[in-house]
């Protein structure tokens, strides 16, 4: 390809950095495809990397200054930009379970699962912290298992239920080593324009987007670790990461047949291409061995890899197999790993492809000799080109700017997770139910309903679900829980009323009475969970006696209207006036025949004048000698005289005070207590009488 006149603006250049080698690689974007034009590896002299972490920030910056020298050199142009990759092996992942109660009257929605999964994600990040140092971002997570009410369950959707649970693992970068990566780039003078995770630049340029909708694993197999990346549903779910590779089958060939690590590797990658192997030890002496007999002497160790890998792949893929593997990296070609790796993973053989660069369907490359170990370093580029060069994204989440690492596409809750953002704004719960029994029948008062949670991606209705890009505006108005519910005894009374009427010219009054675990409450009173409340509507006679008067204890009483005797089932009526008497007295005058006849309306025209009446009755005869009391009234001293014995009702003889009309609620006290008009004094009482 015509490489002249070229300038750094029509280049990309990505670079892969490994544990034991680096990759440069030059291209332009010609027909929506990318064309390798040049390209470099070198490995690293001196043991900068280890497992893929840069240990030695000026070392790994000599490797890559000498691959872009010699690229420039090569092409006559100056390059500034680069686009690069973390490792797979940075990642952390870490397993939880986590469970929320819900309301089990709201089916389950999309809203209340994710806010489930974030919750779970909040509680593996706190766990991770606790034992690696340094900021973690989340760059994404696969849903093991979901519970409802402690049952496993495939999907909650639209389900019902008091909890919820989800086992998630999360998979987590440290920003550390970011820096590192960002360090070695302005050592050499690169301003990076991408950076991306090297599980998703493998699966970009290995993965055509359109089988990305299968559940596929891939494993990049390098040196010291073994990186995945799986797929579902078009995007990248899960990622993880094997610390044993290529190295540990490498070190087992040297070790056995005495020759250093570059001969070691030379005769493991021979071993698929020739039936005997050719090779010198460190003694200097000419060896020859079948490719049969290194294939067994690593076999055990390519089992115990494979085993890993694929206990890996089944973690992160929630407990079961993928549909398809692909690898790549230099240690794809190991013997065995293809026939373990399907008998681990119980899928046949022809599912689990090598991927080499010829396979890279948009990228168009002169030189494969790299083969599937230059794979990666193409999905880099291709990544650069389709992100245009973002390596985070930035947003605004409540008016608070959030970047997120650009490693795949984010929703709603990546960013609510990013910026710290409990997950419990989300979902609330209606406010609680009473439960209680009104004169034997079972109610609920009802909690109010909760509001939920609303969700604007600039100024738009959306879900937790909704895919953000850069410069998206996110508001969030948290859910608020619904008030518990607060039930009165008067809530339960239709009307409230009230009828006033005379008992011997004092005003009284019938309204309704509550009870609540059989204590007298006033209306205004709350209801309590389980409460047992009875609601009574006085109207009768008999229903004042039970729940009004304080004189039963003095016998029974007869009532009388318009001179008339009244049935106890009598139903009172506003502004009725009623007189009674003790019915007891009533039958001991007329037993002993000495008390004056007349009418009825005679001897009830005035309660006091019938109340002396009796007393001076009894007297004569019982022939019992008078005494007197001094009782105070109102703060005034007075002498009660010609009786024996002495009653409430007797001191409005000795004090003016006017009953006929009412002035409010009359009180009657007697030392302090509430007494009715037949309770006997004594001397030395303190009364109080008025009006409140």
């Amino acid at each position: 390809m015509e490489t002249g006149n070229l300038s750094s603006q029509d280049i990309i250049f990505s670079l892969d950095i490994g544990t034991r080698s680096v990759i440069g690689t030059v291209g332009i974007l010609k027909d929506k495809k990318f064309h390798v034009i040049a390209e470099k590896c070198i490995e690293h002299e001196e043991r900068a990397m280890v497992d893929g972490q840069i240990h030695d920030v000026a070392l790994v910056a000599n490797v890559v200054n000498t691959i872009k020298g010699e690229l420039e050199k090569d092409l006559n142009i100056k390059i500034k930009n680069v686009a690069i990759a973390a490792a797979g092996r940075f990642l952390r992942t870490m397993e939880v379970k986590e469970k929320i109660e819900i309301d089990y009257t709201r089916e389950i929605d999309r809203d209340i699962i994710r806010s489930l999964e974030l919750t779970a994600v909040k509680s593996a990040e706190k766990k991770i912290n606790e034992s690696v140092k340094g900021r973690l971002y989340c760059v994404g997570y696969s849903v093991k298992n979901y519970y409802l009410n402690e049952y496993v369950i495939s999907n909650l959707l639209s389900h019902k239920g008091n909890n919820i649970s989800a086992e998630v693992i999360a998979t987590f970068l440290p920003r550390s080593v970011i820096d590192s990566l960002y360090s070695v780039m302005e050592k050499v003078g690169l301003n990076v324009i991408n950076l991306t995770l090297e599980p998703i630049a493998a699966m970009e340029a290995a993965v055509p987007r359109n089988l990305r909708l299968l559940n596929l694993a891939l494993i990049d197999v390098g040196a010291g670790t073994s990186d995945i990346a799986l797929s579902n549903r078009d995007t990248i779910s899960a990622y993880g990461m094997v610390p044993e590779a290529g190295d540990e089958v490498t070190e087992v060939i040297a070790q056995n047949y005495l020759v250093d690590f570059n001969t070691a590797e030379s005769i493991k990658k021979q071993c698929d291409k020739h039936r005997n192997i050719t090779y010198t030890d460190v003694l200097g002496i000419e060896n020859e061995i079948s490719s049969e007999d290194v294939i067994k002497l690593v076999t055990p160790t390519v089992k115990k890899i494979t085993d890993k890998i694929g206990s890996r792949i089944i973690e992160l893929n929630g407990g079961k197999s993928p549909n398809a593997v692909f690898l790549v990296g230099g240690g794809a070609h190991t013997p065995k790993l293809k026939e373990f790796l399907a008998q681990k993973l119980n899928i046949p053989i022809k599912r689990i492809a090598i991927k080499g660069r010829e396979a890279v369907v948009d990228c168009v490359c002169p030189d494969n000799s790299l083969g599937s170990m230059g794979v990666t370093v193409l999905g880099i580029a291709l990544i650069c080109i389709k992100r245009s060069g973002h390596s985070f994204i930035d947003i605004m989440l409540n008016g608070k700017a959030v970047s997120l690492f650009d490693s795949h596409r984010h929703r709603v809750m990546d960013a609510m997770l990013h910026a710290g953002i409990n997950p419990d704004v989300l979902i609330a719960k209606n406010g609680d139910n009473i439960r209680f029994t009104l004169n034997g029948i079972k109610r609920v008062a009802f909690g109010n309903l909760a509001s939920t949670a609303e969700i604007t991606v600039n100024g738009m209705p959306k879900s937790v679900d909704e895919e953000v890009k850069e410069g998206d505006n996110i508001e969030i108005n948290y859910a608020v829980n619904g008030e518990a519910a607060s039930p009165k005894v008067k809530d339960y009374i239709k009307r409230i009323y009230s009828i006033s009427f005379f008992i011997n010219d004092i005003m009284e009054s019938l309204e309704p009475i509550a009870y609540i675990n059989k204590n007298k409450v006033s209306l205004d009173s709350n209801i309590n969970e389980g409460d047992n409340v009875v609601i009574v509507f006085p109207e009768t006679l008999r229903d004042y006696e039970k729940y009004f008067s304080l004189n039963q204890e003095q016998g029974e009483f007869s009532y009388y209207l318009n001179g008339k005797e009244l049935d106890k089932n009598y139903i009172i009526k506003e502004g009725d006036r009623i007189y009674r008497l003790l019915k007891k007295r009533e039958e001991k005058k007329e037993n002993e025949g000495n008390i004056e006849k007349g009418s009825i309306e005679d001897r009830v025209h005035k309660i006091t004048d019938e109340n002396e009446g009796i007393f001076k009755e009894i007297d004569k005869v019982e022939g019992n000698s008078k005494k007197e009391i001094v009782v105070t009234v109102n703060g005034k001293n007075i002498v009660l005289k010609g009786k024996k014995e002495y009653i409430f009702v007797d001191i409005f003889n000795y004090v003016e005070f006017d009953l006929s009309s009412s002035k409010g609620k009359l009180y009657l006290h007697l030392n302090g207590n509430n007494v009715g008009y037949y309770d006997k004094l004594s001397q030395g009482d303190i009364i109080e009488i008025g009006w409140e």
